[in-house]
């Protein structure tokens, strides 16, 4: 349990840290389209096939003190923390696209559709009225 709750954390730590990084990059570089979420994503994915790697292929058949902490039986507990933070990640990411659009929708009038009708209501400010 120790395992599960030790990955668990260090993997929301290390989503935090990359989201601060991505969010420096988008503020630096406007043009630049990096989403945090899908780069932790696929971090997360990379270390558990490492991991995987080392636990079954490395470890697996090692002696002495490596067969004392049980390699093969904690893997598990970090592959469903691995898999935890990335469904945490994706679930964060979609309510925060989610409101995002929400926010923009509010503050962006409607659009009209081409064929409708479009009154001109001010040259100043350039807003228009869909009729």
């Amino acid at each position: 349990m120790d395992n599960f709750v030790y990955c668990l954390v260090s993997n929301l730590v290390l989503l935090a840290g990359v989201q601060l990084v991505c969010w420096f990059i988008r503020a630096m570089r406007p043009d630049v389209r990096l989403h945090g979420t899908r780069v932790f994503v696929g971090m997360i994915a990379l270390a558990c096939v490492f991991d995987a790697a080392l636990t079954f292929l490395v470890f697996a058949d090692a002696g002495g003190a490596w067969r004392a902490r049980q390699p093969i039986e904690s893997f598990f507990a970090r592959a469903a923390a691995y898999g935890l933070s990335a469904l945490f990640a994706l679930v964060a990411g979609y309510l925060a696209r989610r409101r995002t659009a929400a926010d923009d929708a509010e503050r962006e009038p409607r659009k009209a559709s081409r064929d409708a009708l479009v009154i001109e209501t001010s040259p100043y400010s350039k807003s228009t009225l869909p009729m």
